[in-house]
């Protein structure tokens, strides 16, 4: 891992990066206590628990490193997130993340990113996954989970594989956009919103190559 990236905070990169389009590098063992992980690792909860402190912003349901612009195989996850509830995080770190077995029962549920701006969609997933991850003390994880959570991890490790959620959606009219001030209206209609994203538009934005230096 770069040690400049140790000179600063990070913060969240734009959704037009072409680093999101990259597949993340695997982290070994020996790195994972190193000083730069654990470091890297501490921005990523202090981003996640709030948005960096922000009281008006309440903490988020994952985050994967790439999103920050480091594309190393770490996420974190609000193992008990609820959709449309409000309530004291308990944010969780998994390195190197795979899901090892998924249920063949389907969920359909809207999804949101930092990293894809306006846009949000109604997104097929497993209902149930297998994860196994190792902990930021080296200790292995392997657990079922269910739901909302089944689904954040999966969101989370596709950001690791250079995907973002509306590359999952296979019919245009599920591809929708929300103007910020709106996002509280479409958690609860999501399922009649009736403004949609033109599949071009996100083509657009995923593409974007970054600006020369």
């Amino acid at each position: 891992m770069p040690e400049r990236i140790q000179s600063a905070s990070i913060e969240l990169i734009s959704a037009q990066s072409p680093s999101l389009n990259e597949v993340s590098d695997k982290i070994h063992r020996g790195e994972i206590q190193s000083q730069a992980t654990q470091w890297l690792i501490d921005q990523m909860l202090e981003i996640a628990n709030g948005i960096r402190g922000d009281e008006d912003k309440k903490a988020m349901a994952g985050l994967a490193a790439p999103q920050v612009g480091v594309n190393k195989r770490i996420i974190i996850v609000d193992t008990i997130a609820e959709p449309n509830k409000i309530q004291t995080p308990y944010l969780q770190v998994f390195i190197n993340p795979i899901i090892v077995s998924e249920s063949t029962e389907q969920e359909v549920g809207r999804e949101g990113c930092f990293s894809t701006d306006n846009i949000r969609g109604i997104v097929e997933r497993a209902s149930k996954v297998m994860v196994h991850a190792v902990d930021r003390n080296n200790n292995d994880i392997e657990q079922e989970y269910a739901g909302f959570t089944a689904r954040i991890f999966q969101h989370e490790i596709d950001h690791l594989n250079g995907i973002r959620f509306p590359d999952r959606i296979t019919e245009d009219v599920n591809l929708h956009w929300v103007e910020e001030g709106k996002y509280g209206k479409y958690r609860d209609t999501w399922q009649e919103w009736d403004v949609k994203c033109p599949r071009a538009t996100w083509e657009a934005l995923k593409q974007t190559k970054a600006s020369p230096e």
